[in-house]
């Protein structure tokens, strides 16, 4: 549940990126559930954006039933790789993730590959150091394509990140594809 005496604004916008014509990310909100998720399809048109897909959908039903967000996140791992084996065409298809869960007054952040998730407003020293994000957002461009290998199909090796916290407001948070990273410069980040 979303803060009581708190006002929340939000919003998404979807980008290709710089290198690609097509988009496969996917993302969702659950303002009631203090729930937001981005996820980065990768595999093409038509696999990348079906994973993204299935790992968006899996992460908030996991997620909605109470579940923390890491257990979360490797449910959505496990649908992602029966799907790859249901569809052997699908390989190599895979997604990054970022998902965010807000509850009275503490926040909740999970990611694995390279999608981002960014701090700003007055809280965000504070914020992204208690975070310990995976690169600042003057780095957050330059984010090694290694990354993406730790993506949900990518490969066994599934590395989630986890951090937890209590937010002050305000603050702004912003879960990024790599494609929104290569389309915007640190400054549209913080007026964002």
């Amino acid at each position: 549940m979303l803060w009581k005496d708190a006002m929340f604004e939000f919003g998404h916008a979807t980008h290709p990126g710089l290198k690609r014509q097509f988009n496969e990310d996917a993302y969702a909100v659950d303002a009631a559930a203090g729930m937001f998720v981005v996820v980065d399809g990768m595999g093409g048109p038509g696999h990348g954006e079906a994973v993204a897909a299935l790992a968006r959908d899996e992460t908030l039903r996991a997620a909605r039933l109470g579940m923390p967000l890491d257990t979360a996140v490797r449910s959505a791992a496990a649908a992602v790789a029966r799907h790859l084996v249901q569809h052997p065409a699908a390989h190599p298809a895979g997604a990054a993730l970022a998902v965010l869960r807000l509850a009275e007054p503490d926040f909740e952040l999970a990611w694995v590959g390279d999608c981002s998730i960014l701090f700003g407003g007055s809280d965000a020293a504070q914020v992204a150091a208690a975070a310990a994000l995976p690169c600042s957002d003057e780095d957050a461009a330059h984010q090694p394509a290694a990354t993406a290998l730790l993506g949900l199909g990518a490969s066994d090796a599934l590395r989630i990140g986890l951090r937890k916290g209590k937010l002050r407001h305000p603050v702004a948070i912003l879960l990024c594809s790599d494609g929104v990273i290569e389309a915007s410069t640190p400054q549209a980040r913080q007026q964002a």
